[in-house]
């Protein structure tokens, strides 16, 4: 069983072995950072920009251009082939980011249809149908234009039709397009999953460790910072110090309030939390 399993119940022992763990990682926090921004860099990233409807301000999902590609980045080279080859970048991914916005005076407006997610617009319950979805928010998707949820007969035939339209091109299909798609897709995805892991690293140290100034508690909440868990642990076991309530030390021979010893006030409200046994000293298992 790897050492680190534990996630709701767990002895002091096991905290400590996680604690100092948790923040010798956060002294490489900036290292990487950069490694990452680096990997970011390279990468580069796509936003669609969409066109908003004068009358309602409302954002359409007529597409209208491109931003935040850097042209010697990855994702701007394949698509310069990709548009090389006949291919429209538009047909690839709405390439949607939810909850986007800009801040326009003191206006908060949406830079997304339906807010970059695909969902029902409206959900009905009978007892005869139980629960069904409505139109989704996007128009590719509205069940709508179909006449309802249904397979019309007519669509085997279409079927049939557009077969025998992509059989003598499928491996033309395969290079030209689905490839490319396939590798430009996928790097979004690294790139959104770097940002995430951009956004941990922020919030485990404040920001301090890797100077962004992106950290605010609108954001993220400081009583989840590496730190602020290290000293709740730290004082749901022990008893701090008064005269420091950063520190916390364990000691075993300090007499009942002392601080460094067991704080029974403190762990009797979480069952889970155990003291060690003798035989369990200096193991994280």
């Amino acid at each position: 069983m790897p050492s680190f399993t534990f996630r709701s119940r767990f002895r002091e022992g096991q905290w400590r072995a996680f604690r100092k763990f948790m923040l010798e990682e956060r002294r490489d926090a900036s290292s990487r950072f950069q490694v990452i921004d680096a990997e970011r860099t390279r990468i580069g990233s796509i936003r669609v920009i969409y066109k908003r409807d004068e009358r309602s301000g409302k954002v359409t999902e007529q597409r209208v251009g491109f931003a935040d590609t850097p042209q010697d980045s990855s994702l701007a080279k394949l698509l310069a082939a990709y548009t090389a080859l006949g291919g429209n970048p538009f047909d690839i991914s709405m390439f949607a980011s939810p909850d986007m916005s800009v801040q326009v005076d003191v206006e908060t407006l949406a830079t997304m249809p339906s807010g970059g997610v695909l969902h029902p617009q409206d959900i009905k319950y009978s007892y005869d149908q139980g629960v069904t979805d409505g139109d989704a928010s996007l128009a590719k998707f509205k069940t709508s234009r179909l006449g309802g949820k249904h397979v019309a007969e007519k669509e085997k035939d279409l079927l049939g039709i557009m077969q025998r339209g992509r059989k003598w091109i499928t491996k033309e299909i395969h290079w030209k397009r689905t490839r490319l798609e396939e590798l430009i897709v996928k790097l979004c995805d690294l790139r959104e999953q770097l940002d995430t892991e951009v956004e941990d690293l922020i919030w485990a140290t404040y920001g301090d460790m890797i100077g962004d100034p992106g950290y605010s508690p609108d954001r993220f909440t400081d009583s989840l910072t590496a730190g602020n868990i290290a000293y709740f642990f730290d004082s749901a076991f022990r008893l701090p110090n008064p005269a420091d309530k950063t520190s916390v030390p364990v000691n075993n021979d300090a007499d009942e309030g002392e601080a460094g010893s067991v704080n029974m006030d403190v762990l009797g409200g979480y069952p889970s939390l155990m003291s060690d046994e003798d035989v369990e000293d200096n193991t994280a298992l």
